[in-house]
């Protein structure tokens, strides 16, 4: 299945193949991201503020994946994957039987999650899959889910407010919020505002080898502390 035409004649892709234990994945992204950030201007950045972190696959995003693929919780689940990125969590869920809506604010990252999804699940998984579009910062709702998903997206501490208030927006009574960070400090702060907010914790570290590294993703689970 080859990439279309919108997105390889705008980018260098490459196709990554993604192991972790009996799970594999390809996956489109692009070959490489930096060049991404160098063509961005100042004026661009000052403007936006966005860096196409989409773009890559990160050990978050592989440790979420395989966490999804674990027993049958998911069968029949509403999950909306925010910060969809190249698509890896938003495909393990649909393969894990939910029924998928994937997000990103960023439009490339929509088309890249779209053909990698089309080229991971069989024709019925793909028909529970749904892409949209979705900014954190737009007091609009895509609906209720049961869960709600990010891989590596609590980096930015200026849009801790804006994701709580998106997760709430989203979030089914009952649901959780299931958030995979690589151990930085940024997201354990993230973690004690949505605490602060009303939502109980639970976490566990996962071992994920990327790249030919050893590493440690925290995976951490936040439900309403009401619905605990």
């Amino acid at each position: 299945m080859l990439p279309p035409q919108s997105i390889t004649a705008r980018y260098d892709v490459v196709t990554e193949h993604v192991r972790a234990g009996s799970c594999a994945w390809s996956l489109l992204a692009v070959r490489d991201s930096n060049l991404l950030v160098d063509a961005i201007t100042p004026a661009q950045f000052e403007a936006d503020g966005r860096l196409p972190y989409w773009a890559d696959l990160w050990a978050s995003s592989i440790a979420m994946a395989c966490a999804l693929r674990e027993g049958d919780t998911l069968s029949g689940k509403a999950v909306l994957e925010l910060g969809c990125g190249l698509g890896l969590a938003g495909i393990a869920a649909a393969q894990a039987g939910a029924n998928v809506t994937m997000t990103d604010c960023e439009p490339d990252a929509v088309e890249f999650a779209r053909y990698n999804a089309a080229l991971n699940l069989a024709p019925d998984e793909l028909a529970r899959v749904a892409f949209r579009l979705l900014d954190w910062r737009d007091a609009g709702a895509a609906g209720a889910f049961d869960l709600v998903i990010g891989a590596d997206i609590v980096y930015d501490r200026e849009l801790f407010g804006t994701l709580v208030a998106c997760v709430r927006r989203h979030l089914a009574p009952g649901g959780m919020f299931l958030v995979a960070d690589p151990g930085r400090s940024i997201g354990k702060d993230f973690l004690r505002l949505a605490c602060g907010e009303g939502f109980a914790l639970s976490e566990r570290s996962v071992a994920v080898t990327h790249h030919g590294r050893d590493l440690r993703v925290t995976l951490a689970g936040l439900v309403r502390a009401e619905a605990a």
